[in-house]
C-alpha cells in the first residue's frame, strides 16, 4: 500500500513543483510610448491577483508571474493594454496614445468639463502639480501655483489662518474671503477663536487632510462664478478629493513623514548687559549724570539675565502618518483613508493633534441609477497661544520684557512680572488654551438615468463643527487666576436638486443643460462662562471660580435660496458657447431686497481646429472671453434688522441700539469682463495662457456712520464701489525630456490695479475726496482701497542729531503734527504676484522647487513703534540692537537720535518709519525624492512603489535690508481696510521635513 502511494503521489508532487516553479518565474520588460520613449510609473498587474508592480523611469519592470497569465498595462492618457505571458520571462510593450483620456477632465462647478472646451476662466492645480508637493496644510497648495490668486500667511504658528484673495479685494465691510467647497459642499468660514485667534480667526482649512486631495480648481471670472451667485463674488476654490478607479484592484498607500520646524525672522533685541549699558548711557545723557546700572535697579554688569525669546521658543517636531486604500470593480469605486498627525509649533504651548477619516463611494447601483457619498470626519485638539497685539501673546511680551528680569526664583518657581507686561515664560508654561473640535463635512447622493443623457441627480451635503474651548491662566500670571469655556456649534446643511440633458446631434453639435434648486441653510450657536478667582491652580474648571464675570449665550443663522441654469453648446469644438442663468434670496438682506439676478455669457473659439490653420508647431489655441456678474451678502447674520443689545441703567434692563433697520438691503454685486488666449504648442511641451479682466463692484455692504445724535453709531447701507483690473499669465515647458533626465518649469505672474472708484462718507480730503478714516489707512476715492496715510519720516540729520520728519507739503520739520501731516505713501496690495515651479527627474531621483513672490506692495510692522525708540514707554522694555546706533556727535550718521534730542520721545511715533517695501522672493517649498527601482521591488514582492523623500519650506528669502528680522510676509487681520500691518506677529516657520512613502 505504501509503495502505491509512492507512486501516485510522486508524479503528483512532480506537477505540483514543476507548477510552482512556473509562478516564481520573473517576468521583465520595458514599456515604452508610441515614440519609443520610455514610459516610467505605468501600473504593471497581474490580472485576477493583487501582485502589482511599477516601471522606473527608464519604463522597467520586474514581476513575478506564471505562463498563461495577462499582463494588464495602464497609465493616464494612454490606452490600457493586457499581454499574455508565454514561455518568454522578457514582455516588452509600446502603448498608445488614448485621445480620449487626453481630454483632461476638470472639475468646475456643478460638475465637470473637458478642458480643452472650458470657456471660463479657471486656475488648476492638478494631480500632476501635487503628487510630490508635501505641506503640511491645503492653503499651501495654492501658494505660488495659480496666477491671480495672492495666499499671504497671517502667522507662523499651528490653526492661524491665512488671507486668499482672487483678483484683488472686491468689498470693504463684506467677506472678502473665497468660498471654500469641498466635494460640492459648501463649508462654513464663521471665527470660532472669540476673538483669540488675533484679527484673522482660525483655519477654514485646518480639518483637511493634503493628502487626500486630489485637484484644486480656482473659479476667478464670472463666466466660472455667476453660478455661484450670492456667493462668487469673492472667487470659488474648489477642492476635489481623491476617488476610486472602475475595474483597478486595490492599491494601498502608506504615507509616514516626520518633521522639525524651527522660528525664522525675528526682532534681535538687546542682550542683558547691553540692555543694562543702554538704559545708563540715555539716563546719562538726558540727565547729565554718571549713573551705573546698579543705579537704575538694574543690576550689575556680567549679572544674570534672561533671553525670553528663547524662553518661548523650540525646535518643533511633526509626526504624521495616513493610509490610503483605493480602487473598484466594473460597478463600484472606493476611496478610503485614515490620517493622524501629531505636530508642535516652534513656540512653547502651541500644538495640534489632527484625527482624521475619509470615504468616497460610489456604485452604479442599477443601470439606472448611481448612488454615492464623499465624508470626511475629521477631530482636531489645539494647543493655542496669544497671536498678536497682546501681552499673553509670546511673541509680543517676549520681545518687549526687560531682559534683566528673572523669571523664576532661587527655587525655580515662577515669579510676578514687575511691569504691566506679565511673566510670559510663565503664561507659556502654565496657563492653558485648549479647543477640541470634531468636525464632519460630507454628502450622499443619487442619480437617476431618465433617458439616454438625460440625468435627475439629488444631493444632500452637510459641514458639522462640534467645538469646546477651556481657558485658564494661573495666579501668578493672572492675580487669583481667571478662566473661560465656550461652546460652539457651527452648522451648515444644502439639498440641491438637478436636472441635466447631454446629447450630440449630427456628429458635430454637442449640448449640455443643467437646471437645479438649491437651498442653504446656516446654524451657529455658542455659550460663554467666564470666572475669575480661584482657590487653588489646581481648580481648572470655570466652576470652581469663586466669581462668574461672563455668562452668555447666543443663536444665529441665515440660508440662502437659489435655482439656477446652465447652457453649454459647441460646435465641432471650434465654437465653444455657454450661458448662465441664477437667482437668489438671502435672509440675510432687506425683505424689500433680498433678491439677485445674476448671469454670465462665456464663449470661446478654437482657432486651432478650423481647416485653415495650418501652423504644425501649434496644437491648440483657443481665443476667449466673457462677461457677467456674481454677488456677495457676507455683512454678518441680520445687517438688515434693527439691532439692540441689552444693557443696565439704574439697576433696571435696557435695549440699547446697535443700528436701524434697513429693509432695502441688498447684494453686493461684481461685474466682470474677461477674455484671453489658452495654446499649446510644440507637442504640448510649451503651454502659454494670457487673460485681462476687469471687474467693478457696487452696492457695497458698508457700514455707514450715523451723527451721535441718531442714537446708533451706523447703518447698513448698499453705497460705493470698487475696481479690480489686471494681466495674468501662465506658461509651462517640458524643456528637456530624454530617456533618462526631464525638467518642466511653470511660471504665473499676475498684476492688479485696485481703485475704489466711490463711497459714501461725511469726510472730504483738501483734493474734494471722500475717504474713510480706518487707523494707518486711508480708503480715498481714486486710490487702492488698502492706501497707507502717514507722516513720511526723513531720517536723523547728522549735525543736530534731531529726528525729522515731512510736513504735508514736503518741508522738513522736528515737530510734525501726526494728524494733518499725514499723506498718501502707498498701498498694501501687491502691483505683481507669482510663483515659479521646477521639477526634475533622473532615473528614479526627482526633485522640485517652488518659489512664490511679491512686488510692490507696502507693509506696516507697527511693533516697531515699541521695540525702536530712545525713551519708549518710559525706559521699561526692551528695545531693538539697531536702537545702540544712536547719534552721540555732530556728522553722526546713525539709527536713532540723541537721547537729548528733543525729538527722542517722537522717535518712535507711527510713520513711514515702520512702513517697509513689502518685495519678497521666497523658495516656498523643495523637495528631493528617491524611488526604488522595479528590480528592487521585485525581490520584495508585495510593494509597487517606494519612495523616500525629504522636504524643506520657507528656507531661503530674498528681501529688503530693512526687513532683516522681519517676515515680509505677514498680513494680522482680513479686514479689507487694515490690510498689510502687523504687530509683533510669529513669522513663518522654516521646516525640515523626512518621509516614507509605500504602495503595495
Amino acid at each position: 500500500m505504501k509503495s502505491k502511494l509512492t507512486w501516485i503521489l510522486t508524479p503528483l508532487l512532480a506537477l505540483m513543483m514543476s507548477f510552482s516553479f512556473a509562478q516564481e518565474k520573473t517576468i521583465t520588460g520595458t514599456v515604452t510610448d508610441e515614440s519609443g520613449l520610455p514610459l516610467p510609473g505605468v501600473s504593471v498587474l497581474v490580472v485576477g491577483t493583487t501582485k502589482g508592480s511599477q516601471t522606473d523611469f527608464d519604463g522597467n519592470y520586474a514581476i513575478v508571474a506564471s505562463q498563461g497569465q495577462q499582463l494588464r498595462f495602464s497609465y493616464v492618457g494612454q490606452k490600457t493594454a493586457e499581454k499574455l505571458i508565454g514561455s518568454s520571462a522578457v514582455v516588452n510593450i509600446q502603448m498608445l496614445e488614448d485621445a480620449q483620456a487626453l481630454e483632461e477632465v476638470v472639475v468646475v462647478a456643478y460638475g465637470s468639463q473637458t478642458k480643452e472646451k472650458i470657456v471660463q476662466n479657471v486656475a488648476i492645480v492638478g494631480e500632476a502639480a501635487l503628487e510630490n508637493l508635501v505641506v503640511t496644510s491645503p492653503d499651501q497648495l495654492l501658494q505660488g501655483q495659480a496666477a491671480g490668486v495672492n495666499v499671504t500667511n497671517t502667522s507662523g504658528l499651528l490653526g492661524a489662518n491665512v488671507n486668499i484673495q482672487v483678483r484683488g479685494v472686491n468689498t470693504i465691510n463684506g467677506g472678502s474671503s473665497p468660498l471654500f467647497v469641498v466635494d460640492g459642499v459648501v463649508i462654513t468660514d464663521n471665527d470660532n477663536t472669540f476673538s483669540r485667534g488675533g484679527n484673522v480667526g482660525s483655519n477654514p482649512l485646518t480639518f483637511l487632510n493634503p493628502s487626500d486631495i486630489q485637484s484644486l480648481t480656482v473659479l476667478k471670472d464670472a463666466g466660472a462664478t455667476a453660478i455661484y451667485g450670492t456667493r462668487g463674488a469673492n472667487g470659488v476654490v474648489l477642492i476635489t478629493t481623491k476617488k476610486g478607479r472602475l475595474n483597478s484592484d486595490a492599491t494601498v498607500t502608506v504615507n509616514n513623514y516626520i518633521q522639525a520646524s524651527k522660528v525664522n525672522d525675528l526682532f534681535e533685541g538687546l542682550t542683558p548687559d547691553e540692555y543694562r549699558q543702554f538704559r545708563t548711557d540715555i539716563a546719562n545723557i538726558q540727565d547729565g549724570t554718571s549713573l551705573v546700572p546698579q543705579d537704575l535697579g538694574l543690576g550689575a554688569i556680567g549679572d544674570p539675565g534672561t533671553d525670553f525669546v528663547d524662553e518661548i521658543s523650540r525646535t518643533g517636531f511633526t509626526q504624521h502618518v495616513d493610509v490610503a486604500v483605493r480602487g473598484g470593480s466594473d460597478k463600484t469605486t472606493y476611496f478610503i483613508s485614515g490620517s493622524y498627525e501629531d505636530a508642535e509649533s516652534f513656540a512653547i504651548g502651541n500644538d495640534l493633534t489632527r484625527s482624521a477619516v475619509r470615504m468616497n463611494l460610489e456604485t452604479q447601483a442599477k443601470k439606472w441609477l448611481k448612488v454615492g457619498t464623499n465624508i470626511g470626519i475629521t477631530n482636531t485638539l489645539l494647543n493655542s497661544i496669544g497671536r498678536e497685539n497682546s501681552t499673553f501673546a509670546p511673541f509680543t511680551s517676549a520681545f518687549l520684557l526687560d531682559p534683566t528680569f528673572i523669571p523664576r526664583d532661587a527655587d525655580g518657581n515662577f515669579v510676578r512680572s514687575p511691569s504691566f507686561i506679565p511673566n510670559i515664560a510663565a503664561v507659556a508654561a502654565l496657563d492653558t488654551d485648549r479647543t477640541e473640535a470634531t468636525r464632519t463635512i460630507g454628502s450622499i447622493y443619487g442619480e437617476i438615468t431618465l433617458a439616454p443623457g438625460l440625468k435627475f441627480r439629488s444631493e444632500f451635503g452637510a459641514d458639522r463643527l462640534v467645538s469646546e474651548t477651556s481657558l485658564r491662566s494661573t495666579e501668578i500670571v493672572s492675580a487669583g487666576g481667571s478662566s473661560d469655556f465656550f461652546t460652539v456649534t457651527d452648522n451648515l446643511y444644502r439639498v440641491t436638486n438637478s436636472l441635466s440633458y447631454t446629447n450630440t446631434f449630427a456628429d458635430k453639435h454637442n449640448f449640455n443643460a443643467l437646471v437645479l434648486q438649491e437651498y442653504e441653510e446656516r446654524q451657529r450657536r455658542f455659550t460663554q462662562i467666564d470666572g475669575v478667582g480661584f482657590l487653588s491652580d489646581n481648580q481648572l474648571n470655570v466652576g470652581a471660580a469663586t466669581t462668574q464675570t461672563v455668562l452668555d449665550s447666543d443663536r444665529a443663522g441665515s440660508a440662502i435660496r437659489g435655482f439656477l441654469g446652465r447652457f453649454s453648446y459647441d460646435y465641432d469644438s471650434k465654437y465653444l458657447l455657454e450661458v448662465t442663468g441664477r437667482v437668489d434670496e438671502s435672509s440675510r438682506l432687506g425683505i424689500d431686497n433680498n433678491t439677485g439676478k445674476f448671469y454670465s455669457v462665456a464663449a470661446g473659439w478654437t482657432v486651432s481646429n478650423e481647416d485653415f490653420f495650418k501652423l504644425d508647431f501649434v496644437d491648440f489655441l483657443t481665443l476667449r472671453g466673457s462677461i457677467g456678474t456674481a454677488g456677495n451678502d457676507r455683512l454678518g447674520n441680520f445687517p438688515s434688522l434693527a439691532l439692540y443689545e441689552a444693557g443696565q441703567f439704574g439697576g433696571l434692563s435696557t435695549a440699547n441700539v446697535i443700528s436701524p433697520a434697513n429693509t432695502t438691503l441688498g447684494f453686493e454685486q461684481t461685474r466682470t469682463i474677461d477674455f484671453g488666449i489658452r495654446s499649446s504648442y510644440f507637442n504640448n511641451r510649451l503651454n502659454l495662457n494670457v487673460s485681462y479682466y476687469k471687474r467693478n463692484t457696487t452696492d457695497l455692504l458698508f457700514e455707514v456712520p450715523l451723527p451721535n445724535q441718531s442714537g446708533a453709531a451706523t447703518v447698513n447701507l448698499n453705497a460705493g464701489e470698487l475696481e479690480n483690473s489686471g494681466w495674468e499669465f501662465e506658461l509651462s515647458s517640458t524643456n528637456f525630456k530624454t530617456d533618462n533626465f526631464q525638467w518642466n518649469t511653470s511660471l504665473n505672474l499676475a498684476t492688479l490695479d485696485n481703485k475704489l472708484v466711490d463711497i459714501v462718507s461725511n469726510e472730504v480730503d483738501a483734493d474734494g475726496r471722500k475717504f474713510i478714516e480706518t487707523g494707518a489707512q486711508r480708503a480715498i476715492e481714486g486710490e487702492s482701497l488698502s492706501t497707507f496715510f502717514l507722516v513720511r519720516y526723513n531720517g536723523i540729520n547728522p549735525d543736530t542729531g534731531d529726528a525729522e520728519w515731512l510736513d504735508v507739503d514736503g518741508n522738513v520739520t522736528t515737530a510734525p503734527n501726526f494728524d494733518t501731516d499725514r499723506v498718501e505713501v502707498g498701498s498694501a496690495l501687491p502691483d505683481l504676484t507669482g510663483g515659479l515651479t521646477n521639477t526634475f527627474r533622473y532615473k528614479n531621483f526627482d526633485f522640485s522647487s517652488v518659489f512664490n513672490f511679491s512686488v510692490g506692495n507696502k507693509v506696516l510692522i507697527e511693533g516697531l513703534r515699541f521695540v525702536d525708540g530712545i525713551d519708549a514707554i518710559g525706559g521699561t522694555i526692551n528695545v531693538r540692537r539697531e536702537n545702540l546706533d544712536f547719534w552721540r556727535n555732530p556728522g553722526d550718521v546713525s539709527f536713532a537720535p540723541s537721547p537729548a534730542s528733543a525729538t527722542a520721545n517722537n522717535f518712535n511715533q507711527e510713520s513711514t518709519a515702520q512702513l517697509l517695501d513689502g518685495d519678497y522672493l521666497r523658495l516656498k517649498n523643495i523637495t528631493l525624492g528617491y524611488s526604488l527601482p522595479a528590480q528592487a521591488l521585485e525581490r520584495v514582492g508585495f510593494l509597487s512603489k517606494v519612495r523616500f523623500y525629504a522636504t524643506a519650506t520657507n528656507l531661503w528669502t530674498i528681501k529688503g535690508d530693512d526687513l532683516d528680522g522681519i517676515d515680509p510676509e505677514n498680513n494680522d487681520s482680513n479686514d479689507p481696510l487694515s490690510l498689510g500691518q502687523s504687530f509683533f506677529t510669529a513669522p513663518q516657520a522654516v521646516t525640515y521635513l523626512l518621509g516614507l512613502n509605500l504602495q503595495f
